[in-house]
């Protein structure tokens, strides 16, 4: 902290325009308020406080995918080749928001069409998941011990709709990306309302999942990292969020070499 904050780079705008990846929840932990200026990549804002990382000026990057790419997924009728409708695999003992999945898993499991294992992904796990995803019309996210996790980006590339269960997810490419055209979202409240959550996906109609499903594979790109980057893959669209950031951070470049009492309207 001592050498960066003696750095000329640094001082020229006290580090707003810097940009530092901490994608773990606990990335950083015990200096982030010293660097709060700073534009963060995060995968969620699950952990900081809103005066040390929020949506105004960070970028919500996706988690790296566990799961194989679908990259065969060309069947003619997908709809019917999914046999299960509601698939999970992760672990329940989790923290916060993420202590709604054993509830989720008292209601769900030996539900008809629904697989719902607490298990790992280390070893033979990965592979079970990759089946089961790809054999699934839904893949269920709920929270773990923060918002997001990679399995709703395992879903994604496994082109299964996922199911979003969350009162405070942020999403990753959310001014380019509407989610609403290829995932289903509930509050925690509806999601642990008896019956409700598998009677609104048994209400989906074959005509809209297809769409969905089409929409997944047309996008799933965004969600590879790779190198040399490629256009509009993931590295990509992070660098074009921060772009998108730069105003607002020049704005406060220019604020800040003006002011004599910073922030003086809050």
């Amino acid at each position: 902290m001592d050498f960066l904050q003696k750095s000329e780079h640094w001082k020229r705008s006290a580090g707003r325009d810097h940009v530092i990846p901490m994608h773990h929840p606990n990335a950083f932990r015990r200096y982030r308020e010293k660097v709060n200026a700073a534009i963060f990549i995060v995968a969620d804002f699950g952990r900081p406080p809103p005066t040390v990382s929020n949506l105004r000026k960070d970028v919500v990057a996706p988690y790296a995918h566990v799961v194989e790419t679908f990259e065969a997924d060309d069947i003619s009728d997908p709809y019917e080749s999914r046999t299960t409708l509601l698939f999970f695999r992760g672990r329940t003992d989790r923290k916060d928001d993420g202590k709604d999945r054993q509830q989720m898993k008292d209601m769900l499991s030996g539900q008809k069409d629904v697989v719902f294992e607490a298990a790992g992904i280390s070893g033979k796990g990965v592979n079970e998941s990759t089946n089961g995803m790809r054999l699934s019309k839904f893949c269920l996210h709920p929270a773990g011990d923060t918002p997001s996790s990679c399995r709703l980006f395992d879903a994604i590339v496994s082109h299964c709709v996922p199911v979003i269960v969350s009162d405070r997810i942020e999403l990753p490419f959310e001014d380019e990306l509407d989610y609403t055209e290829f995932s289903i979202f509930f509050s925690r409240e509806e999601a642990k309302k008896e019956g409700y959550m598998l009677d609104q996906l048994r209400s989906v109609s074959k005509a809209r999942w297809v769409e969905m499903w089409g929409y997944l594979k047309k996008i799933n790109h965004h969600f590879e990292y790779q190198y040399p980057p490629k256009k509009g893959d993931a590295v990509n669209m992070i660098w074009r969020e921060v772009k998108h950031k730069l105003p607002a951070t020049q704005l406060d470049v220019h604020r800040n070499r003006r002011l004599k009492v910073p922030d003086w309207w809050r």
